[in-house]
């Protein structure tokens, strides 16, 4: 017999399903496409002080990007048995997702779709410091986590990850699932001096779907923070989360839809593991890290999925629910984080070659968030399972102890074992340590939002709300979920006029060795249009395949791509020459996988014109020998 959710402002059921007799067979759907950003958009997370560089009609208080490597995307893997035993795994490039932008999604699906996905979206961020900001209309101290708020690129963005989901939905086929848990030894690093400790957790939880005889699909957990790129990088990227998928899919020799999702990176880094390397083209600082570590966990997971299972009924389950935190709620005595709006960035002199010590007056040193926009006073959660793992989100950026304190009371009912943890979730409220490592001070204590409390009164929610769903019971006297970002009218924006359109600029040499770049500039269109897309071809127009069968592209990590206006942004209106330039690594360091590049081969780029037509123009025959 069906159960039947209940919602009311004051109580909700935890959860929707059927009996296990009624659901329907195993299903599983992949989507993706491209974040709709326009190469020159701010990007968030690491604040705009005192930096200055390009300028875009796309950015505002953050510098411009003018630099394209791995273009952000919206990854989708649909897991079903029928409506309320689904899951629907939806990341973004970007540095963290808010809820208000989850609903407006749930709301457009339950429309176009006709599904309420409340509880089963586990929406999240892989937390790219390089993807595009400008989705939070919060104002105040959040224009310098995300830049002012761009509601055209809000609601395509909107648009576009409803797509992609739907897509997913009619993606559906039959599948088996399974998983397994991995080990990424060296591929993170712990960032905290302040706690005293050297210590890192390199658990890489993997799903499995399996469809038509395969793998077809992967959805991991891993923590890194996607901060290998700096500010002024200026560059759009996937940075290392995304490396990591990239890698994962070179597992294969057929296609792998491949989601990362950012785990408790709070006070994890990118690590430096030993993997094999050879001699390398010579590219921007850092991009071989970005693959090293995406190497690193890659032979993790080919490891850990000697040990699959796979299941063609698998129980499947999520629950979302919420709470209201504030200063109040979080009992605090008069003299303690004396912040009624909530604060950030709070402050103290820290000595790591003593820590861990308490920072004293941390409370005190802060920025108060101001009583017309305060902090968020809410955020929302999920658990649930796929057959033996147990599934929890969290908000923002917990540290590592938070996350394991969680898992570790999740793992107090009987047959839990096995959790997957999923950070920068659902929403985001910044940071969360527990109460005796905020007092440690230095950064990630200064990005809570409401102060020492904040992550332990997270923490013990969470593993409250696990325990509810596990006895199947309500909890109580959740709030009502947020309506999206409120939209008003605007502007829509009108691209410049392209000078020269589908023009070479400059070709590609005669000749290249293997540890050279090839460069190819051409002329296209207004980025609002879209980024065009090189492809890397045999001289006869054959494509050039990476080992997953997948054609060699500018959006992935081969390529870098720079744009150059002329006139630039800022000294004239109406025309302009928008130069575009490939550059191409013949050989990648840590790109063992890659496909040797040896005989003649050329570049054809698809450059967007608007309108759903697109420009088309082709390098010359060039030769790589070795």
């Amino acid at each position: 017999m069906r159960a039947i959710c209940l919602a009311a402002s004051a109580a909700v059921l935890l959860c929707s399903c059927e009996s296990k007799e009624e659901l329907g067979p195993l299903m599983a759907g992949t989507a993706t496409v491209r974040i709709p950003a326009p190469l020159g958009i701010g990007t968030s997370g690491y604040g705009p002080f005192d930096v200055s560089g390009p300028e875009s009609p796309f950015a505002e208080i953050y510098p411009a990007t003018n630099r394209l490597q791995s273009h952000p995307e919206i990854r989708v893997v649909v897991i079903s048995r029928g409506e309320g035993a689904e899951l629907v795994f939806v990341r973004l490039d970007s540095i963290g997702v808010f809820q208000q932008l989850r609903r407006a999604i749930v709301l457009e699906l339950r429309e176009r779709l006709g599904r309420d996905l409340e509880h089963a979206l586990v929406f999240g961020a892989t937390h790219t410091h390089s993807g595009p900001g400008r989705l939070v209309a919060e104002g105040g101290l959040f224009d310098y986590i995300a830049d002012r708020f761009f509601p055209e690129f809000y609601e395509l963005m909107i648009e576009e990850t409803v797509n992609a989901v739907i897509e997913a939905y009619e993606d559906l086929s039959p599948a088996r699932v399974g998983y397994v848990m991995g080990h990424a030894e060296g591929a993170n690093r712990n960032r905290r001096c302040e706690d005293g400790s050297d210590y890192t957790n390199a658990s890489v939880p993997v799903i499995a779907v399996e469809r038509d005889g395969r793998l077809d699909a992967l959805v991991l957990s891993f923590a890194v923070h996607g901060t290998v790129l700096s500010l002024t990088d200026f560059t759009l990227s996937r940075d290392s989360p995304g490396a990591i998928e990239h890698a994962v899919e070179e597992l294969f020799d057929h296609p792998v839809q491949v989601l990362m999702y950012t785990s408790w990176a709070g006070d994890m880094s990118s690590g430096r593991p030993e993997v094999p390397e050879q001699e390398g083209s010579e590219r921007p600082r850092n991009y071989d890290r970005m693959d090293q570590v995406g190497v690193g966990v890659a032979e993790a997971v080919e490891v850990a999925l000697n040990d699959l299972d796979l299941d063609d009924s698998p129980e499947i389950a999520l629950s979302t629910f919420r709470t209201r935190i504030n200063r109040n709620i979080l009992d605090y005595d008069e003299d303690t984080f004396p912040h009624p709006y909530g604060a950030l960035y709070c402050n103290a002199e820290v000595d790591c070659e003593t820590a861990p010590q308490v920072a004293e007056g941390l409370d005190k040193n802060c920025i108060p968030f101001p009583h017309d926009q305060p902090a968020p006073d809410q955020t929302v959660f999920s658990v649930g399972r796929v057959g033996d793992l147990h599934l929890v989100t969290f908000t923002g950026e917990p540290v590592t102890s938070l996350a394991e304190y969680v898992m570790d009371g999740m793992r107090e009912h009987d047959g839990v074992e096995d959790v997957m943890f999923f950070g920068y979730t659902q929403d985001y409220l910044g940071y969360s340590l527990l109460e005796e490592d905020w007092w440690w001070g230095g950064y990630e204590s200064s990005g809570t939002l409401w102060g020492p409390r904040q992550g332990q009164f997270l923490a013990d929610f969470v593993i409250d709300g696990f325990d509810a769903f596990m006895k199947e019971e309500r909890l109580q006297g959740q709030p009502r979920p947020w309506a999206p970002f409120h939209v008003d009218d605007y502007e829509l924006y009108a691209p410049d006029e392209a000078v020269a359109f589908a023009k070479i600029i400059s070709d590609v040499d005669e000749t290249y060795g293997p540890t050279d770049v090839v460069s190819f500039t051409v002329a296209g269109g207004d980025p609002w249009l879209g980024a065009p897309m090189a492809y890397l071809e045999t001289a006869d127009g054959e494509p050039v395949k990476r080992p997953n069968g997948q054609p060699i592209d500018s959006d992935g990590y081969y390529f870098w791509v720079d744009l150059e206006p002329d006139p630039p942004y800022g000294e004239a209106e109406g025309e302009r020459e928008f130069r575009w330039t490939f550059n191409l690594a013949v050989t990648r360091r840590y790109g063992l996988t890659s496909p040797v590049l040896e005989g003649e081969y050329r570049l054809r780029v698809v450059l967007p014109e608007g309108g759903g037509h697109n420009g088309e123009v082709t390098s010359r025959v060039f030769r790589v020998s070795r």
